[in-house]
């Protein structure tokens, strides 16, 4: 089954928003078995959207299109929907009270112009929004079908998993099956070297690799009738990469890490410096992380480091802050302060500025400390400030993960 995305906004287009929406539906879509085959962003005109409709039209049937269903004078997206299939909008009292309510709850007034969300579709149906005032609109016509959902992901999301996403499963011909395995500490390149024979070994799989900053995944579909030789890749697969592999694309690592420690009935404290308290912040992302999760400390200045955590000051002028000994030191000192089964310290150059020859930027110790054990990391992350930052949480995290393996 294909299906294309239209992404609708000024903001869009111009990239004050990135369209996060579109990429996290694409996935979900992908993993039910049917395909995203076009995804387009168009401004908030009703020229633009018409001319979008067509375009994903040629490439799809389903159609899916996110934003402008707002209150305000450019959210065109349901007059550009009715223009396209020469369809009335009504307006609808019931939705209207539904928002009216959605602002009592918040013991505030209806403003006027969000009268412009209780339109739909004379021959369509209204999606309800639990989050929001803007309710979601369907329209089947002409053999066309199209979803219009809000923009927020908070509202969003959740609506296409209640509204649509059931529709396209039942939708889908064929039935697949789809395994994905999320991969760390080996390059993309060096990955698929060691893996390219099985592209040939199984041409009936489906083998997509997916990049990110500091990991990638492998997204591997094949047909119910090819559940042997799924198997059988998998086993091969892991047998190669299984080293590398935290498990699939669905659960991220800080989850992993989480649940892992709640295993262990073991709990945490983190001391960084250049991450900035990203690897504190991925725990707190995790339901359930206060069962593990002790504190987090930004020792940013050597001044912090050495009156937050004890680091001994001597060790800093003769290292540097940035350095096996200081990063040792702050594990061991946290473990002291917090009593914590686990420590994890990161002390890097995040750059631009602040390389030298010997610790040029993107040089970075992550020490990990767990019960009476101390190990000391030494990496070196290329790119920008903020992907050397990403790069310093994820590999502590994928360093934490493979020593709490090891305790288990």
């Amino acid at each position: 089954m294909n299906i294309a995305i239209l992404a609708i906004g000024n903001e869009v287009l111009c990239g004050k928003i990135v369209d996060t929406n579109g990429a996290t539906i694409s996935r979900e879509i992908e993993k039910v078995s049917a395909k995203v085959v076009h995804r387009e962003v168009v401004l908030d005109t009703i020229d633009d959207i018409v001319s979008g409709l067509r375009h994903a039209y040629e490439y799809a049937d389903f159609v899916i299109t996110i934003g402008g269903l707002g209150p305000t004078i450019d959210d065109l997206t349901r007059e550009g929907v009715a223009n396209y299939f020469n369809e009335e909008l009504v307006y609808d009292e019931t939705i209207y009270q539904e928002i009216v309510d959605y602002f009592s709850r918040m013991n505030r007034e209806t403003p006027t112009n969000n009268k412009r969300q209780a339109y739909k579709f004379v021959t369509g149906s209204v999606l309800k929004n639990n989050n929001g005032t803007a309710p979601g609109l369907t329209l089947d016509k002409d053999g066309k079908t199209v979803y219009l959902l809000p923009g927020p992901p908070d509202e969003i999301l959740p609506m296409f998993a209640e509204y649509v996403l059931p529709v396209i499963k039942k939708l889908v011909d064929i039935p697949l099956i789809t395994r994905s395995y999320r991969l760390y500490a080996v390059g993309e390149s060096p990955a698929e070297a060691k893996v390219i024979h099985l592209y040939k070994k199984y041409p009936m799989l489906d083998i997509a690799p997916y990049a990110s900053v500091s990991f990638f995944d492998y997204i591997v579909t094949a047909k119910e009738t090819e559940a042997d030789e799924l198997n059988t890749f998998e086993e091969e697969f892991l047998g190669i990469l299984g080293d590398y592999c935290v498990g699939s694309a669905d659960v991220s690592l800080n989850a992993v890490v989480v649940n892992k420690l709640r295993d262990l009935n073991m709990d945490i404290a983190v001391a960084e410096s250049c991450s900035g308290g990203m690897l504190a912040s991925s725990f707190v992302e995790i339901d359930g992380a206060s069962e593990v999760f002790l504190e987090g400390l930004v020792a940013y200045s050597n001044e912090a480091k050495v009156a937050r955590l004890g680091v001994d000051r001597a060790t800093i002028e003769r290292y540097g802050a940035v350095s096996e000994e200081c990063a040792r030191e702050m594990a061991i000192k946290l473990q002291n302060l917090t009593n914590a089964d686990v420590t994890v310290s990161i002390t890097g150059i995040a750059g631009p500025s602040g390389g030298t020859t010997e610790k040029p930027v993107g040089t970075v110790y992550i020490g990990i400390c767990i019960g009476n054990a101390i190990s000391v990391y030494l990496c070196h992350f290329s790119g920008s400030r903020e992907k050397i930052r990403v790069r310093s949480k994820d590999q502590a995290l994928y360093f934490l993960y493979r020593l709490l393996n090891n305790q288990g």
